[in-house]
């Protein structure tokens, strides 16, 4: 019998010892049974709402496997507070054919009925966490109300022992010098980089960026955003709800009658005129240049790397690509000044993956290699057909056994278990035949044509880029050595078959495109 564990704590009112006090009762429980000590997978500090959590993800992963027979839980909602989340962790687990038991609260998959019981827990479970979710609303609310800090505490301010936002004279500097520098004409990103010059500190402890510098009004956040700095402290204007399909938080606008406003004129660090002027200047900017968030206009911003800091490479100005890193936050961030035209990039590029990895050739020694993967990843049929043989034929004698009335107290669950293995035996089958190079090289055949297509065709700029992130990934990287600049495409993703129709991608090694040669300005 191989067992594993799952822990889990995420809120503040828990600590590190939550873990253990979980794992003791798993453990007891192990031991009663007569059964060894369990492989424990764990995450603190995570909340149950997400299904990105690593232990759990790693949980799910080994369960697949086939590497333990039964999971033990201190109780279900360590899994998942999520309703849906906890019936699909749950489905998974029993199709693995791993048993679930929650020590704590009696659930037990190997009993009869155990959907009805895991459904019930499962409600109960995210119930909690949207009363928990209105119980800590409706306190910050009260301390907003209250005049003392709910959260989120600006830059230029610190909270003292009552609770109360104070002034943090340090900082407040910082602050009115952005402003001063914002109205006398400098840009967002020339403070940043001057800030970074001078190592500064942000609000983070690291460098500026000149998002942080340039914010969001509607948003209230960033400097010259944050009517705080004016003595105006504006509360509740967002809320966060889990994102259905990742499982992670996404902030969502509140209406403005919604919002908590107080004029706090002891909080302010700049004066109503210099706030008027900046916010001239911000909608006079906000005018000329548009939305200040878009989709990306250009075929390879943010896709190709900057050598020496790692970041995106990003359309600088009319013509060249650049690090957008030491372009908004300076020398002091990233020294990488080089620029490389964007047209140079964009076909030098282009003729690079079409002629090493849309070719013909390529697409047949991608072929190999998806065909070697499979015979290696695929589970052996004919055992899986020799356990469903053994299964139908236990089913088959304890139905023999109840027709000649032997019948004891054990027998229903007996047979409820021989027909679950039944069917796992035959899941596993089906899913074995699935992955064989006749049905899966046709679909990935397709998906390869379709991205020489999506990159023959470029007056469509979002389906181009994807098509380049599916062949090659987003980690570009310029490189520059002597006169010559090269694009390398690195070989960390030499294969990779997702649900069995996506294309593969196939590097044997370091694929080098030259975009400027030597000799050449």
């Amino acid at each position: 019998m191989r067992t594993a564990a799952y822990a889990r704590y995420s809120t503040d009112m828990q600590r590190e010892a939550s873990l253990e006090d979980q794992l003791r009762n798993v453990r007891t429980y192990c031991a009663r049974e007569g059964w060894p000590d369990p492989t424990v997978y764990s995450d603190a500090a995570i909340s149950g709402a997400r299904n990105d959590r690593p232990g759990f993800r790693m949980l799910l992963a080994d369960a697949s496997a086939r590497r333990f027979d039964v999971l033990l839980v201190d109780d279900l909602q360590r899994l998942s507070r999520d309703k849906d989340d906890t019936g699909k962790a749950i489905k998974r687990l029993t199709f693995a054919g791993v048993r679930v038991i929650g020590v704590s609260d009696g659930l037990d998959t190997a009993r009869d009925g155990h959907e009805l019981d895991t459904g019930i827990r499962a409600v109960l479970g995210e119930h909690y966490l949207r009363d928990l979710a209105k119980k800590t609303h409706r306190g910050l609310t009260g301390r907003a109300l209250a005049g003392a800090s709910a959260g989120g505490l600006a830059y230029g301010y610190n909270v003292a022992g009552t609770g109360s936002r104070v002034i943090d004279e340090s900082q407040a500097a910082v602050v009115r010098r952005i402003f001063a520098d914002y109205v006398a004409g400098y840009t967002p990103r020339a403070i940043a980089a001057a800030l970074n010059a001078e190592r500064i500190p942000s609000a983070r402890g690291d460098t500026w960026a000149m998002s942080a510098i340039y914010g969001d009004v509607r948003r209230g956040i960033g400097i010259l955003g944050n009517p705080m700095y004016v003595g105006r402290v504006v509360w509740n204007r967002s809320r966060w709800v889990k994102h259905p399909d990742t499982g992670r938080r996404v902030r969502k606008e509140r209406p403005e009658s919604e919002w908590i406003v107080q004029e706090r004129p002891e909080l302010a660090i700049i004066d109503r005129a210099t706030w008027s002027a900046a916010e001239a200047r911000r909608l006079s900017r906000s005018k000329e240049s548009g939305p200040a968030t878009r989709a990306p206009r250009y075929l390879l911003s943010g896709i190709l790397r900057c050598q020496e800091c790692g970041g995106p490479m990003v359309s600088i100005d009319a013509y060249n690509y650049g690090c957008g890193r030491h372009k908004d936050r300076g020398d002091a961030v990233c020294a990488n000044a080089l620029r490389v035209r964007r047209a140079d990039a964009e076909t030098a590029l282009l003729a690079g993956i079409r002629a090493t990895l849309l070719t013909e050739q390529s697409w047949r020694a991608a072929e190999r290699a998806i065909a070697a993967a499979l015979k290696k990843a695929r589970p052996d049929v004919d055992a899986l057909e020799a356990r469903i043989r053994a299964a139908e034929a236990t089913r088959k004698n304890i139905l023999a056994a109840l027709r000649a009335g032997i019948i004891t107290p054990s027998t229903k669950a007996e047979l409820v278990a021989a027909e679950r293995d039944v069917d796992q035996a035959q899941a596993e089958r089906d899913a074995a035949q699935l992955l064989q190079p006749s049905k899966i090289l046709p679909r990935a055949r397709e998906q390869w044509r379709r991205i020489v297509d999506q990159l023959s065709e470029l007056r469509e700029i979002p389906k181009a880029r994807e098509a380049i992130r599916t062949l090659v990934g987003d980690r570009i990287v310029i490189r520059k050595e002597g006169d010559s600049v090269f694009a390398e495409i690195g070989v960390e993703s030499q294969i990779s078959v997702v649900a069995g129709a996506s294309y593969v991608r196939y590097l044997n090694e370091p694929l080098r495109i030259t975009i400027t040669p030597p000799g050449r300005e």
